[in-house]
């Protein structure tokens, strides 16, 4: 069986207004020094804004805007509020107030009565009325002067509704009084009872011990007056509208009443009212009864508060004014009762009558609001996945098959230790279906999902089992900045600072030259430094390094490091022969070297002191000697030249020439 929620109602309801036709109740007064300014939407939306205008009746079109009014957020109406009337804040903001989902399922379920109690209690509440919008004081006429006042009502920013009102400020306005005033005493109370009540929204009882006495108000809320219209027109009122439960015997007591207008004024005092001690042989109405209610039925339970009565009678209404039907068929002796003919989602209004011994039937009792409500959550969801896009995480789950499934919630976290999950969406999605597009940089830890199921009655089901998920990483780490740079022996050494990052795999450096950049360095290196042993020769170069994550992201590169690399590289001799030709030494110098500059020779008579004989540097392989001396010995060596000015010395040849 399902688990339903009771609601009960403890004043009368404002008649239920459909949403699509909007309409505004409008009244001005004048106190003698002001203009009150009241309205009231009767569809009882309460997120419009009005703008207020005033024009003189003489010149209607030279009207000015006098104020734009509409109900604050939360956190103003905290701070304006008196403590006095701080319990309406769980009427006017029950989503900001309510501690748990139960609560908050409780005030859908019951959005237009709370609209109503919303709405009674800003009659009777001047603060209320302002804190809502709904209400204005213009302390800027004069006296003697005609006004009309316009009010046009705004959804959101749109003009739904213009209403007009004349006032002449000239004399203060007076409230009538309510007039024939009775009281009936019973055994368990009086019962009071006026004429003019149709002129208030609310009314305050006062008494007194005496005929001149203080009179005390005696109402804790402001009593209002039920009525009830038969389908003949006429107007059924309740047998009485207050009811003062005295206990002390053989005392009497004086009442007056006075009326609460649209204002939320309070007029004077009616006449006295005498209570009357009459025979009455009616029992006392029997006190409200509760409810326990399921989805089949709803049962009511009572006390018995008079042991002269011998049964009771159960009445029922889809509204609290009536018309009541009795459901009892003989008089329940028992102090329960169950309604099996209800049906989930109709309100129910339920109130009892005891009959004593001689048959008498008493007052009717307080009426009490069953309302059967499903709060049974659907089915939990199942099968839920994901697929990545990038930075979107698209999850999907199958349907849940209620039929009257709402929607879906999805729910994520990034702490498994955190119970409150972020709700992702404010409105369930009515498809099993859902997008999440997060932030391509925030991938360093998992995210997990869940999904809830939601029904029309606003229940929720469990938690799905949750996914985990870890988008890819496509954040690089930070560049890193270079330290040093040195050439040598045709290589060059580079270091850098090293970056601190969570997944930093290493670095790479890339080196580009005539504009074409390729990367140099072999796999990811660990270290901050890197030595390249090939960089081309008599190029402009520029070097770069980045750093690398474990994904293989790359960071942006480091600032350039501008370099060139001379040629150290000495001219290799394949060859160095000599021989003499024709009275001549013939040098022969072979080398495969491409970037041979020329060789310089050498001479020597001992080995020890050679002299240049070449006077310019030889570009031919060989090299002809014409001033020797037959039967003399000679030493020859020669210095082989690049184009970079690197040499190689040859080995020493010794030569005679023959006689």
């Amino acid at each position: 069986m399902k688990k339903i929620i009771l609601l009960v109602l403890f004043f009368c309801c404002l008649g239920t207004v459909a949403h699509s036709e909007v309409n505004i109740l409008l009244k001005a007064k004048y106190d003698g020094e002001a203009v009150h300014l009241r309205w009231l939407p009767a569809d009882k939306e309460l997120g419009y804004e009005y703008r207020l205008y005033r024009a003189p009746a003489v010149t209607p079109d030279e009207r000015r805007q006098i104020a734009t009014l509409g109900m604050p957020s939360y956190e103003e109406a905290k701070a304006k509020i008196t403590k006095e009337n701080e319990f309406s804040l769980k009427l006017l903001y029950p989503f900001e107030t309510a501690s748990n989902r139960a609560e908050v399922n409780a005030y859908l379920t019951q959005l237009d009565n709370r609209l109503n109690m919303v709405l009674f209690l800003s009659i009777v509440k001047p603060e209320l009325a302002s804190l809502l919008g709904q209400a204005y004081l213009d302390t800027t006429v004069k006296k003697g002067e005609a006004y009309i006042y316009t009010l046009e009502t705004y959804n959101e920013g749109n003009l739904v509704l213009t209403k007009k009102v004349g006032l002449v400020a000239k004399k203060a306005e007076v409230l009538s009084m309510p007039w024939n005033v009775k009281a009936h005493l019973f055994p368990w109370g009086v019962g009071l009872k006026w004429q003019g009540y149709e002129a208030f929204p609310g009314f305050h009882v006062y008494r007194a011990d005496s005929y001149s006495g203080e009179y005390k108000k005696i109402n804790k809320a402001p009593v209002q007056v039920q009525e009830a219209v038969n389908p003949d027109g006429t107007i059924d009122t309740a047998p009485y509208f207050y009811t003062d439960k005295i206990s002390e015997k053989n005392k009497i007591y004086y009442y007056k009443v006075k009326g609460i207008d649209f204002f939320g004024d309070v007029g004077p005092f009616s006449d006295v009212a005498i209570g009357q001690v009459k025979i009455d042989h009616r029992p006392p109405p029997p006190p409200r009864p509760e409810l326990d209610i399921s989805e089949e039925n709803i049962t009511l339970q009572w006390k018995k508060n008079d042991e002269k009565v011998i049964g009771f009678n159960v009445y029922r209404a889809p509204d609290q004014k009536g018309p009541y039907v009795q459901l009892n068929t003989k008089l329940v002796s028992e102090l329960s009762f169950r309604d099996d003919t209800v049906i989930v989602d109709q309100n129910y209004f339920y109130l009892i009558t005891a009959v004593n011994g001689g048959g008498y039937e008493s007052l009717r009792s307080l009426a009490v609001l069953g309302v059967p409500v499903d709060v049974t959550p659907p089915p939990i969801v199942e099968e839920l996945q994901f697929a990545l896009n990038k930075a979107t995480v698209n999850t999907h789950w199958s349907e849940v098959q209620v039929n009257d499934l709402l929607g879906y919630r999805v729910y994520r976290t990034m702490d498994l230790k955190n119970k409150d999950w972020q709700l992702l969406n404010h409105d369930p999605v009515p498809k099993a279906l859902y997008a999440d597009v997060l932030t391509e940089n925030l991938s360093r830890y998992p995210y997990y999902y869940r999904i809830t199921s939601v029904d029309t009655h606003h229940n929720e089901s469990a938690p799905s089992t949750m996914v985990k998920v870890q988008l890819p990483d496509v954040t690089p780490p930070r560049p890193p900045s270079i330290t040093g740079s040195s050439v040598r022996e045709g290589q060059v050494a580079l270091t850098w600072k090293q970056v601190h990052v969570y997944d930093l795999a290493g670095f790479s450096v890339y080196r580009e030259v005539d504009g074409q950049r390729l990367k140099v360095s072999q796999g990811v290196l660990t270290h901050p430094a890197f030595v390249d042993a090939t960089p081309p020769v008599d190029k402009s170069i520029i070097y770069t390094v980045v750093a690398v994550d474990d994904t293989g992201n790359e960071s942006e590169p480091s600032s350039t490091v501008n370099l060139t690399v001379r040629d150290h590289v000495k001219p290799q001799i394949s060859s160095f022969k000599a021989g003499v030709v024709n009275g001549q030494v013939i040098l022969t110098v072979i080398s495969k070297d491409t970037d041979l500059a020329g060789f310089d020779v050498f001479r020597s008579h001992n080995n020890r002191d050679f002299l240049k004989i070449s006077h310019t540097r030889i570009k031919e392989p060989k090299f002809a000697d014409a001033r020797v001396k037959k039967g003399k010995r000679y030493f020859y060596k020669v210095m082989l030249w690049d184009e970079a000015a690197n040499q190689t010395e040859s080995t020493v040849r010794e030569i005679r020439v023959a006689k």
